[in-house]
């Protein structure tokens, strides 16, 4: 079948479906490397006392990928499960988890630029210890799966077939989001004599809870961020000691900020939730909040060179210093976003 031909499906032994199987493998093994790598370079004392990047701003880019790049690889092999071989597979599954794969290699790629960065610029030389080379040479192994990964999600994504003309009213993947897999998903896993799992899924197919998941995805999505944020924060209390209220506020809403602008992020790419259509207002506001929330994290990453920039000094002082720059970084992003989102919106 050849490729340009336009479908709604892909149908057993059509050609995209080895090399699309070939692509999330590589990514899951991708994956799978570079969490146990971040693990042992960031967690591991003996091991991250000589790492090149284990300072702002590299520090702060592995911080948040180490935590979504399971995630969200592991969200994308639950839906796997749903891929049978003998059994013709919805086109817009396949693109949406190939996608999902594809965030995750680039994210895996960001981390390993940034880590090659703090090497080319020697950062952090004076604690450099024996183990330093062993871990520059780590970082070879995992360039070469990560960029072997991209090449073959490059083919899988050629090699897919064009939806049907009309069914993507989104133009970011026809026929349905990753909640209309939640229904089946628990007729799979449960099992089909379990009559729990059929109730559940008759309960997630009626679409009352669907719906309102769609119609409130991002206060959703900031109720879960802000949950995190708070896990995240009280996880490094209990390990290093209570470092104070205001400390404690500032990693919460760092970490929730990124967290939310992720999924707000990864759901406009992925479509987690296909939301109803809304105003040009309500768009923008979405979408300032979002460049808000992400404003947070890299003011963190980047807050002694934005502070020099600024001509406030070599570095922040204090953490009332950062907290006040960071919300301000954070409040004139939205509004510039607003502003900027609201104008496009119009025309």
């Amino acid at each position: 079948m050849r490729n340009d031909v336009t479908i709604d499906q892909l149908d057993v032994g059509h050609p995209a479906r080895p090399t699309a199987a070939a692509a999330l493998s590589a990514s899951a093994a991708g994956a799978a490397a570079f969490t146990l790598f971040a693990y042992l370079t960031t967690q591991v004392r003996s091991v991250r006392a000589g790492s090149p990047w284990q300072g702002d701003p590299y520090d702060a880019v592995v911080t948040f990928t180490m935590f979504f790049v399971p995630l969200l690889s592991a969200l994308g092999a639950v839906r796997v499960l749903l891929c049978r071989r003998d059994r013709p597979l919805p086109r817009y599954r396949v693109e949406q988890v190939l996608r999902a794969a594809l965030v995750c290699t680039l994210l895996v790629a960001a981390t390993l630029a940034t880590d090659w960065a703090a090497v080319a610029a020697r950062a952090d030389r004076a604690s450099w210890d024996g183990g330093t080379p062993w871990l520059i040479a780590s970082l070879l192994p995992l360039t070469g799966m990560t960029a072997g990964s991209l090449l073959l999600h490059l083919r899988a994504i050629r090699r897919l077939p064009k939806p049907v003309r009309g069914a993507d009213d989104a133009a970011d993947g026809a026929g349905g989001d990753w909640l209309d897999d939640l229904a089946p998903l628990a007729n799979l896993l449960a099992g089909p004599r379990s009559r729990a799992g059929r109730a559940l899924a008759a309960l997630i197919g009626r679409g009352t809870v669907l719906g309102f998941v769609r119609r409130r995805f991002a206060p959703l999505a900031a109720a879960a961020a802000l949950t995190a944020g708070l896990l995240v924060a009280t996880g490094l209390a209990s390990g290093e000691g209570w470092p104070g209220v205001l400390l404690f506020t500032v990693e919460a809403a760092v970490f929730a900020g990124g967290t939310f602008a992720f999924v707000m992020i990864c759901n406009s790419v992925l479509r987690f939730a296909a939301s109803p259509p809304a105003s040009g207002t309500r768009r923008a506001a979405r979408t300032a909040t979002t460049a808000g929330a992400l404003t947070l994290p890299v003011s963190l990453a980047l807050r002694d060179t934005a502070w020099q920039l600024l001509g406030l000094g070599d570095q922040v002082e204090s953490i009332g210093q950062w907290a006040a720059f960071a919300l301000a970084c954070a409040l004139l992003t939205g509004a510039l976003t607003f502003g900027v989102a609201a104008i496009g919106s119009r025309e």
